[in-house]
């Protein structure tokens, strides 16, 4: 999975969520729909992945959740029209 397929995948993952997604559980996410076949991806490629999503506006950390754990989840303009209104 190259680079731009991964932030693809993790639109498409946090899409699939209603509460924000740490960065382990996002990788975890990604693993499971990628099943065997893809290679492994490791956390600091999903944070450096999600980090340029941020910087598109295409998600957000999110500073209310407990822990020291970086939590993420889409942005209302990067949602897709039948969630538009979803939390934030």
């Amino acid at each position: 999975m190259n680079a731009a397929q991964l932030r693809g995948v993790l639109i498409e993952v946090l899409a699939s969520t209603r509460e924000p997604m740490t960065t382990s559980a996002a990788r975890i996410a990604l693993s499971q729909r990628a099943g065997d076949r893809v290679r492994p991806v490791v956390a600091e490629e999903v944070y450096r992945a999600l980090l340029i999503l941020q910087r598109h506006g295409a998600v957000r950390r999110v500073h209310d959740q407990p822990g020291r754990l970086a939590h993420w989840e889409l942005t209302q303009s990067a949602r897709p029209p039948a969630q538009q209104g979803q939390r934030q």
